[in-house]
């Protein structure tokens, strides 16, 4: 596996020489455009819409939050114009009611920061841990909901793992090579995407190819014998786009298991990951992409206790190795003169995870394929009517000493949604979902949102309500020792907030009030020693952010998330949410914009890593610091600071952090 990344990387900066030395292509020169005739100006016509993942285009309009803080390179995030997720269907930001943060290409370069986990440290809402070391298991929590209640898009193709034991995503691999946006949609979003929606949807949205041939290569290196390579060729015109990266990387790295539990020996990891998305537009009516990533990884791990707040012990030949690949075939065709757009997406999704441990090794492999169909209908110039519906269709292996399992199941959605406005000022969105699943039975979700702009005073009030359901995992249901009577899990969630302007626009702060309630969550029953419903837990808490553009070449970001959550079984505090969290980001442009610093914070509070409550791991500061320097106009210095003060912390009991780290390198455009 690792030689085939290897070659496909090697064939990625082969491709980018050699388009160097071919020079630039001139752009197509688009055809004029038609007279407009009295029947077309008459009639109504859809707003710009995409399939889920395309990026942004139209006018600009008042920008959604735009996250910074720890991880994700501070200010300066780049302009946010318009989300896809929260509806499905490209809006000016400003519209929806939903709680969404975007974290934008730019602000992905700027900082440095090499996977996806690692970017959404920042977000409000949002926590993230790690085992160890780069490559160790990387999960989310959102808004207090499991790691496995998150829902995983690449421009709309799911990635939760079916074969992992509750089909949660490690984000462990997840670079963020080719990425031109990542959309966090927070709260219950099972109406427009289905199972596993229940906390909220992570949409990492893949750059698109535009204008002249574009080769961007970047080398870095620094601790622990980290160095990394990686090359994009890109580009396009009206008629078609592209875009292709590949990128290697390798570390040392350092030992998972905490010196304070005897850990000493070093665990390294190695990636290569290929990524692409090709675009065709024949006509203004039809279009078609496909975008697709490849990843191979080997991680050396420790031995992990199974139970919580147990800290872990050396293991210097176990490895997890890893491959996966993810494709999506998606076509968007108008109708009616734009009254009606249709949008038909194929997604394939395969992983296959070996863990090498010497006494019980695990071979895991998991197919996901999902089928969607979107139709978007013009009802009024003010009223849009969108229906739609997709099945999915999963299955799962394992191979170990024990034996071997096999499962699979299916789920088929059906949904509609409306959204109208009032004045332009008002901006409402409703819907209803019914889902049937072939073996936890049938679901039924809905969702409204509301968005209501005040311009004369720079006010935005926003709110939501909507609900979640995740039907249970292979593991949990099919496989041995699984129960087949096992019902979805749902979950119930509201929140509203006001956005507010000072300053004349400089200044932008938003304040969010939330709650969750969970339902039927599937645990393990000690009185009849299987799986059951019998789980209850809650969160409700505030998110508060503010954006300052202290002047035009500083800007400050800062972000406070108070989370207080309810184990409903225990009465204990909810595992590795902590209650109190905050960021902030500082960005300062230097010489002309020719160069660039940002200091970025975390802070997270004592948390709980039992369900009994016996062990609280401590609160602490964590501080980065990133740069670069545009030396010539195609030749850029960077350099990444990691853990700025050496803070000795735990994200997990017995796991050792990135301690004191230095990465520097050179991007090279052409």
């Amino acid at each position: 596996m690792t030689c085939g990344i290897r070659c496909a990387c090697a064939l990625v900066f082969s491709l980018s020489w050699t388009l160097s030395l071919a020079g630039q292509e001139p752009a197509l020169e688009p055809p004029e455009p038609p007279a407009e005739t009295e029947t077309e100006a008459e009639v109504p016509t859809l707003p710009p819409q995409t399939v889920v993942g395309q990026p942004s285009q139209g006018a600009a309009t008042p920008q959604v939050e735009a996250t910074g803080g720890s991880g994700q390179g501070g200010a300066f995030p780049g302009e946010v114009q318009t989300v896809v997720t929260p509806t499905r269907a490209e809006q000016p930001a400003s519209q929806t009611g939903a709680a969404i943060s975007v974290i934008t290409g730019e602000q992905l370069r700027q900082s440095g920061v090499r996977t996806v986990g690692e970017a959404l440290r920042g977000v409000p809402g949002v926590d993230v841990v790690r085992t160890g070391p780069p490559g160790g298991a990387s999960s989310v929590f959102m808004r207090g909901a499991n790691s496995n209640h998150t829902l995983v898009l690449l421009d709309g193709l799911p990635l939760n793992d079916p074969s992992n034991p509750s089909r949660l995503f490690d984000f462990s691999t997840l670079s963020v090579d080719n990425i031109e946006r990542i959309e966090v949609l927070r709260g219950p979003q099972s109406l427009l995407y289905g199972s596993n929606a229940i906390g909220g949807v992570i949409n990492i949205i893949t750059a698109r190819g535009e204008g002249p041939l574009s080769v961007r290569a970047r080398l870095m290196g620094g601790s622990f014998g980290t160095h990394q390579e990686g090359a994009r060729v890109s580009g396009g015109t009206d008629v078609y786009n592209y875009s292709v990266a590949g990128s290697w990387f390798q570390t040392d790295g350092f030992s998972a298991a905490s010196p304070r539990v005897g850990g000493v020996e070093a665990d390294g990891f190695e990636q290569g990951t290929v990524s692409g998305r090709f675009g065709w537009t024949p006509t203004d009516a039809f279009d078609v992409d496909y975008i697709f990533r490849w990843i191979d990884a080997s991680a050396e791990i420790d031995d992990a206790s199974f139970a919580l707040g147990s800290p872990p012990t050396d293991d210097p030949f176990r490895l997890n190795q890893t491959e996966q690949f993810f494709q999506r075939v998606q076509a968007r065709r108008s109708t009616l003169e734009g009254a009606i757009e249709h949008r038909v997406a194929f997604n394939l999704a395969k992983h296959d995870r070996d863990d090498t441990d010497d006494a019980v090794p695990f071979d895991f492999q998991g197919e996901t394929r999902k089928f969607e169909y979107l139709a978007d209908v013009l009802v009024a110039d003010n009223n849009t009517f969108s229906v739609g519906a997709d099945y999915l269709d999963e299955n799962a292996e394992s191979f170990s000493p024990f034996g071997n399992d096999s499962a699979a199941q299916n789920d088929a959605g059906l949904w509609v949604q409306n959204q109208f406005n009032v004045l332009e000022r008002v901006f409402l969105t409703a819907g209803y979902r019914w889902d049937d699943h072939s073996a936890a039975g049938p679901a039924q979700t809905y969702r409204f949102a509301g968005a209501f702009l005040l311009p004369e005073t720079g006010s935005r009030l926003h709110a939501s309500l909507g609900t979640g359901f995740r039907a249970p995992a292979l593991a949990e249901n099919l496989f041995a020792f699984g129960n087949p009577n096992l019902l979805p899990e749902e979950s119930k969630g509201w929140d509203y907030g006001l956005e507010q302007t000072f300053l004349d626009g400089r200044l932008v702060v938003d304040a969010t009030y939330y709650r969750n309630d969970f339902r039927n969550l599937i645990l393990f029953d000690l009185a009849t020693f299987t799986l059951q419903n019998i789980g209850t837990a809650r969160s409700h808490g505030v998110e508060l952010t503010g954006r300052w553009s202290i002047t035009d070449v500083t800007v400050l970001n800062a972000s406070y998330t108070r989370t207080d959550s309810l184990d409903g079984e225990t009465g204990e505090l909810l595992v590795r949410r902590p209650p109190n969290k905050g960021s902030l980001g500082l960005g300062r442009r230097l010489w002309n914009d020719r160069a660039l610093v940002n200091l970025d914070g975390i802070f997270v509070g004592d948390r709980t890593d039992s369900r009994d409550g016996s062990v609280i791991l401590q609160d602490y500061v964590v501080f980065n610091l990133s740069g670069h320097v545009d030396v010539f106009d195609d030749v850029r210095v960077l350099c990444r600071v990691e853990n700025l003060f050496d803070e000795d912390y735990e994200e997990i009991t017995g796991f050792q952090t990135q301690p004191l780290s230095v990465f520097a390198g050179v991007d090279l455009m052409y």
